[in-house]
């Protein structure tokens, strides 16, 4: 984790900080825990990630690497892989699936009706 300053703010940007981004990201950890474990503010990760352009890739690596994390997770609960004998939740993992990583994971449909003479209507449900 970052040490913070003797005035109880959080460290300067380090290019070494994208390093502890994509190890967080490949244990699943979502940008709030990121940022918990970086001891600074949400704000200050959205700041960083739209100044430094290093920052963004981690960030973006980081994500990447928490979704693969979670779908592996996911394979091993619906396959009853489970070496540490905890009972797992798939239900729960789907979820978040569909929240986190909405872009893959999200349950959108889409339905188009056209008649002769009348527009066309498109019709969305889902997230």
């Amino acid at each position: 984790m970052a040490e913070e300053t003797d005035m109880g703010r959080p460290p300067k940007y380090d290019k070494e900080i994208c390093k502890e981004v994509i190890a967080l990201g490949k244990q699943g950890y979502s940008l709030t825990q990121i940022a918990l474990e970086l001891d600074i503010a949400r704000s200050t990760l959205y700041e960083w990630r739209d100044k430094y352009p290093e920052f963004s890739d981690a960030i973006k690596k980081g994500r990447e690497f928490a979704q693969g994390f979670w779908e592996n997770a996911l394979r091993s609960a619906a396959l009853g892989l489970n070496d540490e004998g905890i009972m797992p939740n798939p239900t729960l993992m789907i979820f978040q699936m569909k929240n986190r990583f909405a872009e893959e994971w999200r349950e959108k449909q889409t339905t188009e009706h056209e008649v002769n003479g009348a527009k066309k209507v498109v019709v969305e449900w889902g997230e």
